[in-house]
């Protein structure tokens, strides 16, 4: 069983650990981190990412919801840089049903195209990276 930890001081763990997500898709991040995903939005997802709150309601986390809260603030800032990338026009964007995702790509490898690439039948979908499970 992991260890339980309660965070003593929300506000600085948030801003921790969106700079590290940060660092993972860019080493030199340079943008206000605000605009990908703000200190209120990370405070919501330590909420609904954590394991209970002690008595002084302070959010507790063990090494999994620690984990969990880190790939999911990765992932929004991930999506939140291609979606202003998309509102700038520099990528095209549109909802793929039988993927059940948004999908993106480059208009300059496709010739301009607003639709999105056909795969070719040889073409592998991209793997997702799935959470180990323990035994």
């Amino acid at each position: 069983m992991s260890e339980i930890y309660a965070i003593v001081d929300l506000d600085g763990y948030v801003r921790e650990m969106r700079d590290a997500a940060a660092k993972t898709l860019a080493e030199d991040h340079e943008e206000n981190l605000d605009e990908f995903i703000s200190v209120n939005q990370m405070i919501n997802l330590v909420k609904s990412e954590c394991i209970g709150f002690d008595d002084n309601e302070r959010p507790m986390l063990n090494e999994d919801a620690n984990e969990m809260i880190y790939e999911k603030t990765v992932a929004w800032i991930h999506n939140a840089g291609l979606a202003k990338l998309a509102a700038q026009g520099l990528i095209e964007c549109a909802w793929d049903s039988k993927l059940n995702e948004m999908v993106f790509w480059s208009n300059e490898t496709i010739g301009n195209s607003k639709t999105p690439p056909k795969r070719k039948s040889n073409d592998k979908p991209i793997k997702r990276r799935n959470k180990k499970k323990d035994s």
